[in-house]
């Protein structure tokens, strides 16, 4: 495998944590903890730390909200921040593997000399690098979860739409040759793609049976569905469901929420939103049942695969707080966060990371969150809840100032 064909996500720059805004002055740095290497084992279970084609290595570099964890895998490298990333590059490289070894069967010669000649080129990828090279950013939560840097425009991809939808069987063979493998339909992994498309197309128009044997790696089949923490009726519409069936399914979710055409539409047509991404989002953001044109307008300034996914993760942590917790009555944004009030006037700060420290910027994040209640009337408390780890001395501080947390929000019960 070549290292091109997985992104490298790197987060080395400055100390990105749970604030990028100025905060007031706050006590000498020797009071706070800092940023820099951690146990990967504290993060990452004994299982996916290896295996026949990857390793991992024994410790991350922690930014002060996400990790970056460095995968091996024969005579290639990478740096991959966020535990939920590595996972995916883990299935990734196990897929790419058997898929590889799929083409090279003599059923799979037959199949695609079945096939014929049709041209399906455009089916193979999604998008290379949909907003140019962006290198030297905070990724995700280390990012969003204070100021956010200045909105981009995006046009609609044009090609995107058309090119996944130019051979409808190959595509809904693609979706669930994927699911089978535990890897996306839509990954932005070229070689993945590469490789998903001329054995879907070997499968559609040549007749190449999959084998049971072809489970997906790194776990049971659709593990990557059970990763995505969304119910059997959604797991069974992304994989059946083309990207054009998917659009219209939101766009009408969105409309009943009282989403305009304008913001729906720069939504999903955002290029970092794969259709699994956006749907499960918007999925989410139905089950809570406001107004999330504020959530959205964030959303919209993802500039990376990671940021996609961190807005994914905190739509379902809110949703999650609604379900199990109390009722939500608006999504707002509130010192530069998205957040969600409760019908009982608990203000929720929802947050996607890998292991939150107490850094100084974060202490004044925290000081401006609790300022909130001094100003407005109808927040009554605030917690955070966060689908990863807070660190022992961050949970103290939090406590101290009677601010309610919950870590592990998303993990199954």
């Amino acid at each position: 495998m070549k290292s091109k064909y997985i992104p490298i996500a790197f987060a080395f720059l400055g100390i990105a944590v749970l604030g990028q805004t100025e905060t007031p002055t706050s006590p000498s740095p020797k009071t706070f903890e800092t940023p820099g290497r951690v146990p990967t084992k504290m993060f990452i279970p004994a299982d996916l730390m290896s295996g026949p084609l990857h390793s991992v290595g024994d410790f991350a570099e922690n930014d002060g909200m996400n990790n970056t964890y460095f995968l091996y895998s024969g005579n290639d490298a990478w740096a991959v921040t966020t535990g939920i990333a590595l996972r995916t590059r883990i299935r990734e490289i196990y897929a790419i593997d058997k898929l590889r070894e799929m083409s090279k069967t003599e059923e799979f010669t037959k199949a695609i000399a079945n096939a014929g000649q049709q041209k399906i080129e455009g089916v193979v990828g999604i998008v290379t690098n949909p907003v140019g090279t962006v290198q030297n950013i905070p990724l995700g939560a280390s990012r969003f979860f204070g100021r956010i840097g200045e909105r981009l425009k995006y046009g609609r991809d044009e090609g995107q739409g058309s090119r996944l939808q130019n051979v409808s069987g190959v595509n809904k063979a693609k979706s669930a040759l994927a699911a089978k493998l535990g890897v996306s339909p839509y990954s932005f992994n070229q070689e993945l793609q590469k490789q998903l498309t001329l054995n879907a197309r070997a499968m559609a128009m040549g007749g190449l049976v999959v084998k049971a044997a072809t489970a997906a790696v790194g776990g049971p089949a659709g593990d990557v569905l059970m990763g995505l923490n969304v119910n059997q009726a959604l797991q069974q519409t992304l994989v059946s469901s083309t990207p054009d069936d998917l659009r219209i399914m939101n766009h009408k979710k969105l409309f009943a929420l009282g989403v305009t055409r304008e913001d729906a539409d720069e939504f999903l047509t955002h290029p970092w939103y794969t259709p699994w991404t956006a749907t499960i989002t918007v999925d989410a953001l139905a089950t809570i049942g406001v107004d999330p044109t504020a959530f959205l307008a964030n959303a919209c300034k993802a500039l990376t695969e990671q940021d996609a996914i961190y807005f994914e993760r905190l739509a379902q942590v809110l949703a999650r707080y609604h379900t199990k917790k109390a009722k939500l009555r608006s999504i707002r944004i509130e010192s530069h966060a998205v957040c969600a009030l409760a019908a009982n006037g608990t203000l929720v700060f929802p947050l996607s990371c890998d292991y939150a420290i107490w850094s100084e910027h974060a202490a004044g994040r925290v000081a401006e969150f609790a300022a909130l209640m001094q100003g407005q009337e109808d927040i009554k408390a605030l917690t955070v809840w966060v689908d990863g780890k807070v660190s022992d001395r961050a949970a103290q501080e939090l406590k101290s100032r009677k601010i309610d947390f919950v870590t592990g929000v998303l993990d199954k019960k």
